[in-house]
């Protein structure tokens, strides 16, 4: 049974406005709501959001608007605002509200360049590749002062590489994951990598790089099968019988022609589309 969400105070006719989302909250449920979807800028919001005045004069709650106005005077912890405003609505249950202020907890408890990553990979997940970008370009330009580990710089780069393949595109993604591999040496920048080369048509390019890795004949195997496999129906068509036949000439050690055959099968596949889709 779902549960019955009583509202506290009234809706005001005057959104409060959260000006890096262009969000628009009209009630005390909505802001908890906002709240509880954005844990990682929590903190950003109580500095830049005035509460008091809106929960008494706009909401009716003078009672949230006074504790507000007390931990404005005591510079308390995002953590403090939000026990206030989730103990004035009755959306969450105690131990939802106790999992979110553990994790805002941890969240204040990092640093500002850990902070802002975590941000970076918000967006980037939801999507807003653009906006992700530029965080994870600022946290590269100040990794010598932020003191960040290669490790770190890889993982960067190839949450970068991903923002470029969505925006900008395979070949301008290719750079960015080949600065991760140089990084973090994971297998997984790697064959990104070598992907993006071979979205890009640098086949020079991707089987030099190939050579320089372990495992470079199952490497390629397992990219062009991926490659192909989302283009071939499934089932037993005779494209299927194509990539089985192009992926024995690898196995047998017969490179160039692995190479023209998978070229050819590609080249038709792409031809057959634009006669479907014409």
């Amino acid at each position: 049974m779902a549960r019955v969400i009583l509202c506290r105070g009234v809706q005001s006719t005057v959104p409060l406005f959260v000006k890096r989302t262009g969000a628009k909250l009209y009630s005390a449920e909505e802001i908890c709501y906002y709240l509880y979807h954005h844990v990682i800028t929590a903190e950003q919001f109580f500095q830049e959001v005035s509460l008091a005045d809106f929960y008494e004069t706009n909401l009716s709650l003078p009672e949230t608007a006074l504790r507000l106005r007390l931990l404005d005077a005591a510079d308390a912890s995002a953590k403090e605002y939000a026990a206030v405003l989730f103990g004035a609505v009755a959306m969450y249950t105690q131990e939802e509200v106790e999992e979110y202020l553990k994790e805002l907890s941890e969240i204040e408890h990092l640093k500002p360049w850990q902070k802002k990553k975590l941000l970076a990979e918000q967006e980037s997940s939801a999507g807003h590749y653009k906006e992700a970008a530029e965080l994870f370009t600022e946290l590269l330009a100040n990794q010598k002062r932020y003191e960040l580990s290669a490790l770190t710089i890889g993982t960067l780069y190839h949450n970068l590489a991903i923002c470029r393949l969505h925006t900008t595109g395979c070949e301008a993604a290719a750079l960015y994951f080949a600065q991760a591999y140089e990084k973090n040496r994971s297998k997984e920048s790697h064959a990104s990598y070598l992907l993006s080369l071979r979205l890009s048509k640098k086949d020079k390019e991707y089987f030099h790089v190939l050579e320089d890795g372990e495992d470079a004949e199952e490497i390629c195997a397992e990219l062009d099968t991926m490659l192909l496999s989302t283009v071939i129906s499934a089932g037993e068509t005779e494209e299927y019988h194509s990539l089985m036949r192009v992926k024995k000439l690898l196995a047998d050690g017969h490179r160039r022609e692995y190479q023209h055959a998978v070229t050819t099968l590609l080249e038709e596949l792409k031809q057959e589309y634009r006669r479907n889709n014409a």
